[in-house]
């Protein structure tokens, strides 16, 4: 089952997670949770490591960096396209995955050795893949243990400040 933890509307991811973990709990099933750039990590085969961005508008990204073996290298991030460029610069010989690397394909092209994926969508087949493989790693959670990542603040709470 996949958790859309960062991106999309705060009270969206809020009402799907309530959803999967009160299935969970009623029928006694794990949870194998999986993330939007997880899953798109999975678009490409490669023997590279795969830069994931996530177009999160005004100039930011959600960026995720795995291995060959789809193994995140590092926390997540989200922030200023400029700033997610200079933790990237050390990874080369990679490939960029996601609308943030289309979008971004200029600036991220400074990157030594960096290519660009045609696959930047989503994909249901993929979230499987990503399930699939956590629940034979016994990767799984129960309901009472599943929280959604936020990335960063909602709108509201930033215009607050």
């Amino acid at each position: 089952m996949q958790f859309l933890v960062d991106h999309g509307s705060f009270t969206g991811i809020r009402i799907g997670i309530a959803s999967i973990k009160a299935i969970a709990e009623v029928h006694s099933i794990p949870i194998a949770e999986v993330t939007s750039l997880e899953t798109l990590s999975r678009n490409d085969g490669s023997d590279k490591n795969k830069i994931v961005l996530i177009d999160a508008r005004n100039d930011q990204v959600y960026a995720g960096i795995f291995d060959k073996g789809y193994n995140l290298l590092e926390e997540y991030m989200a922030d200023d396209i400029n700033e997610v460029v200079k933790k990237l610069s050390k990874y080369t010989n990679a490939i960029c995955i996601g609308d943030g690397g289309v979008l971004h394909r200029e600036l991220l092209s400074k990157i030594e050795g960096i290519t660009f994926s045609d696959n930047n969508t989503q994909s249901a087949f993929r979230v499987g893949q990503m399930g699939y493989k956590k629940y034979l790693s016994n990767d799984l959670r129960n309901a009472d243990t599943v929280i959604p990542i936020y990335l960063r603040k909602s709108q509201a709470e930033r215009m607050k400040k």
